[in-house]
């Protein structure tokens, strides 16, 4: 079989990487990512065995599921065990429409690319969610979702220990402050209880939840 013609798709990411359309005897055969055009040679000319192409219908299967991918990492990044969760429930979905599933060996593939293009790391994950949920959470919960995102606990305490210079009581002081405009009629004890839960709830250190609230108190009761 003989490539005849190798053409850009229309519609691209908007993280760059390109797809083409592979022309096979003049007949459109498969969609292949940039990648596979430049790895495995797919220019106008190249005559391919059966079982060439049948090998390149399973890697074009692998970048169609890329480029799934490439889409849901520029809504966010994730994590490893997140990308694992989507396939896992993507071949729920299929069992149950009784279309065929991704193979294992794909979703191995699949992740494999994604590391070796450095978008799926769990520790970059990790710092990224770190970053953005430490304006409002404490250490204790945002140690607990990064847990449930599937991160290793050596990445989550090394993390965990490059932010020991975070001012957690300033982080809850200001989170306080908010919830004062709703608060401020209640008496000192009541006040005191409501912040207490609030900010244990958001996952702060006793001792950092105790600091903040009487520094509060001390500052708007006396």
């Amino acid at each position: 079989m003989k490539i005849t013609s190798v053409e850009p798709q229309t519609l691209q990411l908007r993280s760059g990487y390109k797809r083409f359309n592979i022309f096979l005897d003049g007949q459109f055969a498969f969609g292949a990512d940039e990648d596979l055009v430049v790895e495995k040679r797919l220019v106008p000319g190249k005559l391919l065995t059966p079982s060439e192409v049948k090998q390149l219908l399973v890697e074009a299967e692998v970048g169609k599921l890329m480029e799934k991918m490439y889409r849901w990492f520029e809504i966010r990044q994730r994590s490893e065990k997140e990308v694992k969760d989507y396939f896992r429930i993507k071949n729920l979905e299929l069992r149950i429409k009784g279309k065929e599933t991704v193979s294992d060996l794909s979703v191995e593939s699949v992740i494999a690319t994604l590391k070796r293009k450095g978008i799926l790391n769990d520790l970059q994950f990790a710092k990224a969610w770190i970053d953005a949920r430490s304006k409002k959470k404490g250490i204790r919960v945002i140690k607990q979702e990064l847990f449930q995102k599937g991160i290793s606990k050596e990445i989550i305490e090394e993390i965990s220990n490059k932010m020991q210079d975070t001012n957690w009581e300033e982080v809850a002081s200001k989170l306080l402050e908010k919830k004062l405009r709703v608060w401020r009629n209640l008496e000192p004890l009541k006040l005191k209880k409501k912040a207490f839960d609030f900010l244990m709830r958001r996952g702060f250190e006793y001792d950092v939840v105790s600091d903040a609230i009487e520094k509060i108190l001390e500052k708007d009761y006396n």
